[in-house]
């Protein structure tokens, strides 16, 4: 009997904890965006806003995620510019100076990340996987249907849908 009643307090559990991992997952899915972003406690989103304008972050179907943002590079080209004049005595082309210009040519490119996630350690925290970042785990500080709030070392992320 004590058996029994064992084996079903552990079924309970065990379909209590699957249920709260679909809300939760169900939760997060979805597009976020950046909401503020912090670094030890630090508001850092204007900065974060300049190297990744337009940040977004999905996730779907509990497994698969992506990043997209824009971000800048700048180009340099280079023109050298020669002034040279005829000799009619020697008969030849003389090089009379030679200027260098440079110029920053700013260049606008996007930036996406594919990957898959999953939830560890009782769901307290996502862990999300891909070729470029490799393995990065989260900690869920806060969720609710329209904002998550991650942790990840120093840098707090607060999304909003």
């Amino acid at each position: 009997m004590k058996k029994t009643i064992f084996l079903f307090s552990l079924l309970i559990i065990l379909l209590i904890a699957g249920c709260n991992e679909k809300n939760l997952i169900s939760q997060i899915d979805g597009t976020w965006h950046i909401q503020k972003y912090a670094v030890n406690g630090a508001d850092m989103t204007s900065s974060f806003d300049s190297t990744h304008a337009g940040f977004v972050i999905s996730f779907a179907n509990g497994d698969v995620y992506s990043e997209a943002w824009q971000s800048t590079r700048i180009f340099s080209t280079y023109t050298l510019d020669t002034i040279v004049h005829y000799d009619t005595t020697t008969h030849a082309f003389v090089i009379d100076s030679v200027t260098t210009s440079i110029a920053k040519i700013p260049t606008a490119y996007t930036v996406n990340v594919t990957g898959d996630w999953y939830l560890t350690n009782g769901n307290q925290f996502l862990i999300t996987r891909d070729s470029v970042n490799g393995n990065i785990q989260y900690q869920i500080v806060d969720h609710s249907k329209n904002s998550l709030h991650l942790l990840y070392n120093d840098m707090d992320y607060y999304l909003s849908k």
